[in-house]
């Protein structure tokens, strides 16, 4: 097993899945890690990924009585060992809303943060922009030390260490054995929907909401992972031309808390077969979820 930081989170998957997929938005901010090229210098690779970003920029729309798209595009010397930022018109519909990217350099790897938001906050959403980068710390040996109480925001290769404030989401994919998709998603909720997972499956079959399809329930069940209280259901899903096997769970999470998020963990598009060791990875998996603080 191979343990995944994500968010807030931790997870153990079989070394056989891959990572496929892993993106993060916190407080609003879209976040990418980027590694450096490995056959150009770091000073090269730097203006070379800027430079392509500000041509496709370039290439953008403007509003309505706007000459140019790029309002600034400039260092930015007070953020990280090397720093650029552009602020543009993203929205050609709109003249009030900018987009700030920023490109850093961290060390280990580049770091693109974007935040949009209106013109007239610029220098707010600047300093937001600041406030992550500041507490982001690249992987490193001591990254997955228990953190504090507070806890930290995990990414793909680094941990944002910030208590949380508002808006943060997770999404994570899986490619593994026996055509396996495994996905963890994760994101605030502003209200706890009343209909769980299983109501949300009684609801389905009680309407037919897929004509022709035979629903085999195999497990349909509360389930309690990493201390939060959500529900399970393994289904083979059948028609006259293929089976299909599902496993997910749900936890609908608690209003506006990074601790207790809405959490959506399941297995997609599975074929039919092999359910005896399907189920095993799935409670393995499953049952390492867990705070990563």
């Amino acid at each position: 097993m191979k343990t995944y930081y994500m968010g807030r989170f931790a997870i153990d998957v079989p070394v056989e899945f891959k990572l496929a997929v892993q993106s993060h938005r916190f407080q609003y901010a879209e976040i990418t890690e980027v590694d450096w090229p490995i056959n150009i210098s770091r000073d090269v690779a730097r203006t070379q990924m800027w430079e392509a970003r500000i041509a496709e920029i370039k290439k953008l729309r403007c509003p309505k009585t706007i000459d140019k798209v790029i309002m600034k595009n400039n260092d930015i010397r007070d953020i990280g060992q090397w720093c650029k930022g552009v602020l543009f018109y993203g929205n050609y519909m709109s003249s009030k809303d900018g987009h700030w990217e920023v490109l850093i350099d961290v060390g280990p790897i580049a770091l693109w943060v974007k935040l949009v938001g209106l013109i007239e906050y610029e220098q707010e959403m600047l300093s937001d922009i600041k406030k992550i980068v500041a507490a982001y710390k690249p992987k490193g040996s001591d990254i997955y030390a228990p953190l504090p109480k507070a806890g930290g925001f995990y990414l793909k290769s680094g941990v944002i260490n910030l208590p949380y404030f508002e808006q943060e989401e997770t999404y994570a994919r899986f490619e593994g054995p026996m055509g396996m998709k495994l996905r963890v998603e994760m994101g605030e909720t502003h209200k706890v929907e009343e209909a769980g997972l299983l109501d949300r499956l009684a609801a389905s079959l009680a309407i037919n909401f897929a004509p022709g399809v035979d629903v085999d329930k195999i497990r349909t069940r509360k389930r309690t992972v990493a201390g939060l209280a959500g529900q399970e259901i393994v289904v083979r899903l059948s028609d006259k031309n293929s089976k299909e096997l599902f496993f997910g769970w749900d936890y609908q999470g608690k209003e506006n808390s990074g601790e207790c998020p809405e959490i959506k963990i399941g297995v997609e598009e599975c074929p039919d077969g092999d359910l005896g060791e399907k189920l095993e990875l799935w409670d393995k998996v499953l049952n390492s979820f867990r705070a990563a603080f």
